[in-house]
């Protein structure tokens, strides 16, 4: 019994995947019936194996809407593949008539070479298609197979039919349409619902993290002491950053399904564009959630380096006098010591005492849990509203109750942290001689991250009510159709295609944007004044990020391209130096070969011609100048060696060596599953027998294959295999043994294997973990020009000037494209970890997945900078920032400059130098500048240089939340640049630790590397 209780709750925990499969296993199983009825696999011309293959090209585990499109998508492909192919074909026929007829000189081979030449420019543009336009992937997967049998088969007869081809075309459409059948009846899947899902799935995800946050990080309200040692907790810590990343996980799920929904046919109550500013805030708060966590872990690991200080001071006291010199030395100010040292590696060690850590966070404790249960509730009544107008989907188990968005008490909260920032202001109102400290930046920034949470709080609501209001008055569903570009639509891939693409295809189809503008980045970064061109093409490519950028005018749309050409601290006139090496030629020749080379280079051509390379080789037997060499080449199935390469060639070599072990295992299993079938048959004696075996062996890899596990690519080859020796074992048309499909399909796919292996080895070979290696590289210097530009933003005084908008234009569009970078990185770091290393040691995977998420946390410390930079008042600006800009160019200088260094030992392979620059020495310059102007001029920049004027209590109090304000912004920016160097720095200790770094002997000690 508990086998079966075990079963059952498997089957409980996988009930979505469990209806795909059996939907799936229906229209599966209508198809290869199908194939055994006589009238049907007897008609001339057709290729039966190919119905229950369109029920697996089209399955039913996908939206309807979805199938559709690729149904209508794959009409659009593979009829001009049928003309081409049938044009060919008929040319063959005249060719091989005519020489039959007349006595002329003409090639006995003209046939084959036609056909040769006409399969590999066929080839050719259905690779180039599948890998730039990735929606069409499946549709060029079936297109594939027409010149496979139309170019191999009967090019020599001297009588052309036109059934050839036909035969190929509609099968696959009848096996489409079957399965979308399946799928309007059986459990109908929209992309409406989908989404539905993914917003309900997000919403709970937030739930959670507030809930986690209310009830561990604050167990007592009246005891502090607890709640402080909460903070301290590394578990604590840990489990956030996953409620955290499950967030981001729905995030992303989210956008997914958003985007499906936008692209497809929907009937729902709502549009699925409506949903895009719900689908931002919502992104707005996980990040602001990130950054919460971030400061809260900075704040553990540093209580928990105190405490074990403590404990080691406290262990080794002796005596009264030793202790307080002992705590009068750990006092002592930044300016008597060293801001930064180098330990023997030559990266700078962050010297900084958080002495008031504790305090000051004790200080904001109990608005902190007020702000946490309230905000939990609050969002409570957003979801339940949204799910009563059936906006998104409700919870299984739903909680009966009523909930009402207390905005009054939400707004209270915030006003109470406002407070807190009050509390904190006072110490600097305290002192006559204020001194700028770190504690001070990083709780700013936690009360920073808790005041946009509840901000986005309010937009969230907000925009729910305007959804709500959009709904059509109504039971029933509108029907929406899309509108979006159609050239556009056919860049994205989607989710379902995803499901049957390999890990390879699926990185390199959905990231071709990313990849695109990478390399577009990296060709500005020369100087050349042709990337203003490429940076405002770029605009369409990010319009769905969440800030909202004014129209230009004519004017200011040029200084735009001026200024998008200029380098970070550039101003005005200056000249602007041209990299020689990357000068554009002179002549027109020039450029057009120019262009050429770029076209040649680019990863869709390359893949079309190894694509189209292999798939001729593969077929060349059928058009050798050897009598009876087709005819052996048909009879023994050499369209099943093309089939196995369709499947196998991939864009990496690791890649591809993998995918070929698992397509032999996967080949080998199907096989030999329609062996059993068509023995326990007696092949065609009894069809029922065959029937209900193929019922059963599916029904594993369907589940194989829509479970998404790693290998899931194995039950989709696994199902080609046994259709395609279960159609050809059943009808024998050329009288084999039954055994003899299995073996002839293992051969064949073996040999597609080797050869896909030689072509891959020879022809441009692409190693994942090279490219994981240089796109790391790439990232690391973006980052580094990231972080100055913002840098300079900070540096100008007016946020209204022409130059600091198109510059924060400049930087919001690279910050998506910098996350797209980080993404595609980690994505190559996943295929780098499949390939194999037969000379070395095992690839430290986990060395870079640190660095990445070293790297994660810097650009969310970029975007911190980015938004903060932009609230600081003028006045602020103008006193306080604005006379630093030298320091602060130092800074970004050292930033950049470490960065750079770092990603040229990344892309070289080659050890880092002996000593790096400090850039925590640079930050410290400019924290002691800072001091020293908030010592002299405290009054002017918090604004209470005011007049003699008797002000109430209100003014007082709204005068006082002006000051807090004043100083959280800059403060909280400063805390940017402090944590974004601790992250740069671990990243260059990871990058030690791979590359290595120099080491030699030096005369004096404060002068090891």
């Amino acid at each position: 019994m508990s086998k079966y209780r075990v079963l059952l709750e498997q089957f409980k925990r996988d009930k979505g995947i469990w209806k795909k499969v059996i939907k799936c296993t229906i229209a599966y199983e209508i198809g290869s019936i199908l194939v055994l009825i006589p009238s049907v696999h007897q008609n001339e011309g057709i290729v039966p194996f190919l119905i229950p293959l369109g029920t697996l090209f089209f399955n039913a585990g996908g939206t309807a809407g979805n199938q559709i499109a690729e149904i209508l998508l794959d009409i659009i492909v593979i009829v001009p593949v049928c003309i081409w192919c049938a044009i060919f074909s008929y040319l063959c026929t005249v060719y091989n008539n005519h020489m039959a007829e007349s006595s002329s000189s003409l090639y006995s081979n003209g046939a084959g070479i036609i056909a040769s030449i006409a399969f590999f420019i066929c080839l050719f543009s259905i690779g180039y298609v599948r890998m730039k336009y990735p929606r069409l992937a499946t549709a060029t997967l079936i297109g594939s197979v027409v010149p496979f049998f139309c170019l191999t088969k009967g090019i020599y007869n001297t009588h052309f039919n036109i059934m050839s081809v036909v035969g190929i075309f509609y099968p696959t459409l009848i096996g489409g349409g079957i399965a979308l059948l399946v799928n309007l009846v059986v459990w109908p899947e929209t992309a409406a619902k989908a989404s539905e899902i993914s917003f309900g799935d997000a919403f709970t995800s937030i739930q959670d993290a507030l809930e986690y946050a209310n009830t561990h990080l604050f167990n007592d309200e009246n005891d502090t002491n607890n709640n402080i040692k909460a903070f301290g907790d590394p578990s604590i810590a840990k489990q956030l950053r996953q409620n955290i990343k499950k967030l981001d996980v729905d995030i992303s799920q989210i956008k997914r399904a958003k985007n499906e929904a936008k692209y497809e046919v929907v009937i729902s109550y709502y549009c699925p564009t409506w949903y895009k500013p719900i689908a931002s805030i919502m992104e707005g708060l996980s990040r602001n959630f990130f950054g919460f966590m971030l400061a809260y872990e900075r704040e553990s690991q540093i209580m928990t380096q105190q405490k074990i200080g403590d404990q080691l001071l406290s262990s080794r006291c002796k005596s009264s006098e030793y202790c307080q010199n002992s705590i009068r030395m750990r006092q002592e100010d930044t300016d008597t010591r060293d801001a930064a040292k180098l330990d023997y590696r030559g990266i700078s060690v962050l010297r900084i005492e958080y002495k008031l850590i504790s305090h000051l966070q004790s200080s904001i404790q109990p608005e902190m849990k007020n702000f946490f249960q309230t905000s939990l509730e609050y969002t409570k009544a957003i979801r339940n509203r949204l799910e009563e107008n059936q906006a998104i989907r409700p919870r299984k188990a739903s909680i009966k109750g009523s909930y009402v968005c207390r905005r009054k008490e939400l707004q209270d909260v915030i006003k109470s942290l406002q407070e807190a920032k009050i509390i904190l202001q006072k110490e600097y109102e305290e002192s006559h001689n204020p001194k700028v400290s770190e504690d001070h930046y990083l709780i700013y920034t936690v009360l920073f991250s808790l005041i946009q949470i509840g901000e986005k709080l309010f937009e969230l609501d907000k925009e729910a009510n305007i959804l709500i209001e959009r709904r059509k008055q109504g039971r029933l569903p509108t029907l929406f159709f899309p509108k979006v570009h159609f050239k556009e639509w056919l860049r994205k891939a989607s989710d379902d295609a995803r499901d049957r693409q390999t890990i390879t295809d699926q990185i390199f189809l959905d990231q071709q944007s990313v990849l695109t503008k990478e390399r577009s980045f990296t060709r500005q970064s020369s100087g050349s004044l042709s990337m203003t061109e490429n940076a405002m093409q770029s605009v369409e490519d990010v319009s769905d990020t969440n800030e909202n950028v004014r129209t230009l005018s004519v004017d200011e749309s040029t200084q735009l391209q001026k200024s998008v050409a200029e380098s970070d601290w550039i101003i005005g006139n200056e000249k602007i130096m041209t990299s020689l090496h990357n000068a554009p030629g002179e002549h027109k020749w020039n450029q057009w070969l120019y262009r050429a080379n770029e076209w040649i280079q680019a990863d869709y051509t390359r893949y079309a011609f190894k694509y189209a390379l292999v798939m001729e080789l593969l077929a060349l037997m059928a058009w050798l100048p050897v009598q009876g060499v087709n005819t052996l080449y048909n009879e023994n199935h050499g369209q099943w060696a093309l089939l196995s390469a369709m499947i196998v060639v991939n864009f990496t070599v690791g890649s591809t060596v993998l995918l070929c072990l698992l397509r032999t295992l996967a080949t080998i299993v199907g096989a030999v599953c329609a062996y059993v079938g068509l023995l326990a048959a007696k092949r065609n004696e009894n069809p029922y027998v065959l029937a209900v075996l193929i019922l059963v062996f599916q029904v594993p890899m369907w589940y194989m294959m829509l479970r998404r596990f790693t290998y899931s690519r194995m039950g989709f080859i696994a199902l080609l295999t046994m259709a395609v020796i279960v159609a050809t074992g059943y009808i024998n048309t050329i009288q084999e043994d039954l055994f003899e499909p299995v073996w002839k399909r293992t051969l064949t796919a073996i040999f597609a294997i080797v050869l896909v292996l030689i072509v891959d080895q020879i022809l441009w070979p692409v190693w994942a973990r090279k490219m994981a290696r240089r796109h790391l590289s790439d990232l690391l210097i973006a980052t580094g020009i990231q972080f100055s530009k913002v840098a300079s933003l900070a540096s100008q005084e007016d946020i209204s000037s022409p130059l600091y908008r198109t510059t924060m234009q400049d930087v919001q569009r690279n910050a998506k494209l910098l996350r797209g970078q980080h993404q595609l990185t980690s994505q190559m770091l996943v295929l780098a970890g499949l390939e194999p290393r037969v000379t070395k040691g095992k690839f430290p995977i986990d060395v870079y997945c640190q660095i990445l998420d070293h790297e994660q946390n810097m650009l969310y410390w970029i975007e911190h900078l980015l938004t903060t930079q932009a609230m600081i008042p003028r006045h602020v600006r103008t006193l306080l920032m604005h006379p630093i800009n030298p320091l602060r160019k130092e800074l970004a200088a050292a930033v950049h400059l470490y960065l750079y260094t770092l990603a040229g030992a990344l892309r070289t392979k080659s050890s880092l130098p002996a000593s790096l620059p400090s850039a925590e020495l640079a930050r410290q310059l400019l924290q002691r500048r800072i001091t020293q102007i908030m010592r002299t001029q405290f009054n002017a920049i918090n604004g209470n240089e005011s007049t003699e004027a008797v002000l109430d209590e209100a003014q007082k109090k709204e005068l006082q939340i002006r000051y807090s304000e004043n100083q959280i912004y800059w403060q909280t920016f400063a805390a940017g640049n402090v944590e974004l160097i601790v992250e740069q720095e671990a990243i260059g200790g990871l990058v030690a630790k791979l590359m290595g770094q120099y080491v030699f002997n030096v005369a004096t000690n404060n002068q090891i590397p």
